[in-house]
């Protein structure tokens, strides 16, 4: 399915203007955009139920609005935002409406036509509900119906506008989940709409923003969160961050001049559940030694903490360790989490045990503790640490030489400390 030069709108009212977007089979393309932005403008041009103003839709070369109704039927299934009266109908029965362009006058099922009704839900999970009235049927129940009703008309392409509106989380998780499996199993090529941005960037294979009466087209949903026109079009950057790296959102820090301070030495994934639980706490929150390729580094930089970081595959540097250890050392609660240690980051032990030695507090939080650090003051989960409060350190001590065992590596890249390049 091709847009070319697409316009679309209502009358002589143009909400969409020069677009251009291929939906191919086997590809699940989620749309995303503000509110009124002409998502839904653009799906129903493309299904043909609103004439285009200017340009063409095209399936397999052929024009969508030249095609007949039964043709147009059998080609592109929709799932729009309005709700079927069918009421006192059985899921069978509803699924079944599905085979009308394939049936005659009379709209008799044949045995062909059966068998169709019978893969739509088995495909959509809806088999057990067959005898169930539409009524008695949950939000995400009826949506999966709907959708098993479209694909009983067996299509090339499936349109859906909205499909995870008023669904719960997991009902919105298992509509996606779907969607992706008719894809990229069934061979159908899906286009739906969305308000669930992190979904989207989760499970399309392309995105397609829909923004001030233009479209944008992403082949990857990597390729949207590095674009600043995207971002903008969210207003990210503003409370908001997204993660190139995990494709999350992610609630900026936004510190406070009298806020506490936490530094968190973590790695490996553990350490983003308390760098978020803090910033809800109230905390200003920092964080090291990181490497830059660790998973903890970019949630921190998406989250706009201050980090304290080493290049990838190095050991961490002195450099690193007298900035981590000025940083923490002057913060109100230290929390390690325990990374796994090998030889690149075993710094950071070196790192906790001068932090003892100078009489501080250190926090030991982690789901999985394989090994004990002395000294540390062992939680059982980031909920027993400290709220923020008044500051438990007014000067910071003296900071050690760091005679012994030196570290060779670069100085991180992070702004705010000073380094010693030294090995």
């Amino acid at each position: 399915m091709r847009a070319r030069d697409l316009s679309a709108g209502y009358g002589r009212r143009e909400v969409l203007t020069g677009v251009s977007l291929e939906v191919e089979k086997g590809k699940l393309t989620l749309v995303v955009g503000p509110n009124a932005s002409g998502k839904s403008t653009l799906l129903k041009t493309l299904a043909g139920i609103l004439k285009p103003l200017g340009g063409v839709v095209l399936v397999d070369g052929r024009e969508v609005n030249r095609m007949g109704g039964r043709e147009r039927a059998r080609t592109i299934g929709a799932v729009t935002t309005s709700r079927p009266q069918v009421s006192e109908m059985t899921v069978e029965e509803v699924v079944g409406m599905g085979r009308y362009p394939w049936t005659g006058p009379f709209h008799l099922l044949t045995p062909r036509d059966r068998e169709a009704v019978e893969r739509a839900m088995e495909v959509t999970g809806v088999v057990h509900l067959r005898r169930r009235r539409v009524t008695e049927l949950s939000d995400g129940q009826l949506q999966r119906v709907l959708i098993a009703r479209a694909l009983a008309q067996e299509p090339d392409y499936l349109i859906l506008d909205e499909p995870t509106t008023h669904l719960d989380a997991p009902s919105r998780i298992e509509v996606m989940t779907l969607l992706r499996d008719l894809a990229s199993e069934e061979g159908v090529g899906v286009i739906a709409s969305t308000h669930e941005l992190e979904l989207a960037l989760r499970f399309g294979d392309k995105i397609v923003l829909v923004s001030s009466g233009t479209v944008k087209v992403y082949q990857r949903p990597e390729d949207a969160v590095g674009d600043p026109e995207f971002a903008g079009a969210f207003s990210v950057g503003r409370s908001i961050s997204l993660s190139p790296v995990s494709l999350s959102v992610e609630v900026l820090q936004r510190p406070r001049g009298d806020a506490p301070k936490a530094f968190v030495v973590s790695g490996s994934g553990t350490g983003p559940p308390v760098f978020r639980a803090l910033v809800r706490g109230g905390y200003e929150v920092s964080a090291g030694v990181l490497h830059e390729n660790d998973i903890d580094y970019h949630v921190a930089v998406s989250m706009g903490l201050e980090v304290v970081s080493e290049r990838p595959y190095f050991p961490i540097s002195e450099g690193a360790l007298r900035a981590a250890l000025e940083r923490a050392s002057a913060s109100d609660l230290i929390v390690f989490t325990y990374p796994p240690i090998g030889p690149l980051n075993s710094g950071n032990l070196r790192l906790l045990e001068e932090l003892l030695s100078m009489g501080l507090e250190v926090y030991g939080v982690g789901s999985s503790r394989t090994y004990d650090v002395p000294g540390l003051r062992v939680v059982g989960s980031v909920e027993e640490l400290p709220i923020a409060g008044e500051r438990r350190i007014s000067v910071a001590p003296a900071l050690p030489s760091w005679s012994g065992t030196r570290y060779t590596g670069s100085s991180p890249r992070s702004s705010g400390s000073s380094r010693d390049r030294s090995s």
